[in-house]
């Protein structure tokens, strides 16, 4: 075998990129690697490596706090049940970080996979939250002499021809999955800028992971039907696992082409910024090309580290704006981990990176209305005819087996809420005015 792959990096490094699409494309990706089994049988082994390791430790831990539980079960101490809580939350955020770790060595594409699951609470604990969500803006960076290559070959001249405060000496202020950005300023307009450079090999990288992870979720596919389900005799299951994969690399591969995020940048700030009333703001987008792009220089902090006042005044601007775009633009930004929403120097919301944004059918937006008009009714059979029309639920769903169970949820979120918001009712009826009025506008349109 290390025979086999000796030269392999070499092989992987002359592969042109112009080989590879630069949309996704599975068919094509696969028409390439499918070419050079050496290099993806290279990082097939580098990622097990990697991954493992990892995953042996954490199965095994598991089976020890399995027998744990099952001693405190038999000797019913809460001192025990103290201790046993402690050590799993010890345990948990030790692991945490060795998974960011472990991300950021295996490089971007699992990187993107961190941070996916950094806004996830409901599969994480939130110690892998916490560590995870470092993986939104806090990657290593890469030599900003490379970065300044890149930037040169973008724009077919000097770099010291378009930018000023910007050389080989420069340090990023902040390094991402994908690229790493600069503060500099335009040299015809000596205008402050935030220039975000892509980081190398990014086709090549992305699209070798994306390939192997897609192997994987056929495979995990023809498990589930051939063997649980034909030999075994589980249940029929729709088959997802290839589509899911789909969607998260058509998302990564598209937040390569940082003109398409140039035009999404400007969108918002044509569409979103005149109907929030000053409240949000999205920078101006000032030059862009495939790998780098420069905007506007924000001023200020990420909201989820401003004080405790700032966050509540400006909760309600984010459910306002985020509402806006699900409802009534159809065009919503669908990366908005803390990294990406930043309060400006005159108290506004601000977005920013709007490299992964979605189009929400009309259908889908006015299907979405009625189901928060029914949510705020308490209405639990329309929320289900609602879930049906989303598609999120079968149109065969029993609904006689479901509705039971969905009203005792419903009643007990409705008491939890009560007591919580008991005191704070001025604050909630801002906010219910908010959505309504929202709702309101987002029915006329539907009309």
């Amino acid at each position: 075998a290390a025979l086999y792959l000796r030269g392999s990096a070499e092989e992987y490094l002359v592969i042109p990129e112009s080989h590879l699409p630069l949309t996704y494309d599975p068919a094509a990706i696969s028409a390439v690697w499918r070419q050079h089994p050496r290099c993806a049988l290279a990082r097939l082994g580098e990622i097990g490596r990697h991954m493992l390791p990892f995953m042996a430790g954490v199965c095994a831990e598991e089976v020890g706090v399995r027998l744990s539980a099952a001693v405190r079960s038999a000797s019913a101490s809460s001192e025990l049940g103290d201790v046993v809580a402690a050590a799993r939350s010890e345990r948990q955020a030790r692991r945490a970080a060795e998974l960011r770790e472990l991300f950021t060595r295996l490089g971007p594409t699992f990187v993107k996979c961190g941070q996916m699951l950094s806004i996830r609470p409901d599969l994480l604990p939130p110690a892998a939250i916490y560590e995870l969500q470092k993986l939104c803006d806090a990657v290593p960076s890469y030599p900003t002499a490379d970065a300044m290559a890149l930037v040169a070959a973008e724009l077919g001249r000097p770099v010291g021809d378009v930018f000023d405060d910007l050389d080989e000496s420069s340090v990023p202020i902040a390094a991402a999955s994908l690229g790493q950005v600069y503060r500099c300023r335009l040299r015809r307009t000596g205008e402050l800028v935030a220039l975000k450079v892509q980081r190398p090999d990014m086709i090549r990288a992305v699209s070798l992971d994306l390939y192997l992870l897609r192997r994987y979720m056929q495979a995990v596919e023809w498990f589930k039907q051939e063997i649980l389900t034909d030999l075994v005799g589980a249940a029929e299951r729709s088959a997802f696992d290839v589509a899911l994969l789909d969607t998260f690399a058509r998302a990564s591969y598209l937040e390569l082409d940082y003109e398409a995020e140039a035009a999404n940048q400007r969108r918002f700030e044509a569409e979103l910024v005149p109907r929030m009333g000053g409240r949000v703001y999205v920078p101006k987008c000032v030059l862009a090309t495939r790998k780098v792009l420069a905007t506007e220089w924000i001023e200020g902090e990420q909201l989820a580290r401003s004080p405790a006042a700032v966050i509540t005044a400006l909760t309600p601007v984010g459910i306002d704006c985020f509402l806006h775009q699900l409802l009534v633009l159809g065009f919503f930004h669908s990366d908005p981990h803390p990294g990406n929403l930043l309060v400006d120097s005159r108290g506004r919301l601000a977005l920013i990176d709007f490299g992964l944004c979605a189009e929400i059918d009309r259908f889908d937006s006015n299907a979405l209305t009625s189901a928060i008009v029914h949510l705020m009714r308490g209405d639990v059979e329309a929320l289900v005819e609602d879930a049906v029309a989303l598609r999120f639920l079968p149109a065969d769903v029993d609904r006689e087996a479901l509705l039971p169970p969905l009203r005792a949820v419903f009643e007990r979120a409705q008491l939890a809420a009560v007591t919580e918001l008991r005191g704070q009712a001025k604050g909630e009826n801002g906010m219910r005015a908010q959505t309504s009025s929202i709702l309101g506008r987002a029915a006329i349109q539907a009309a």
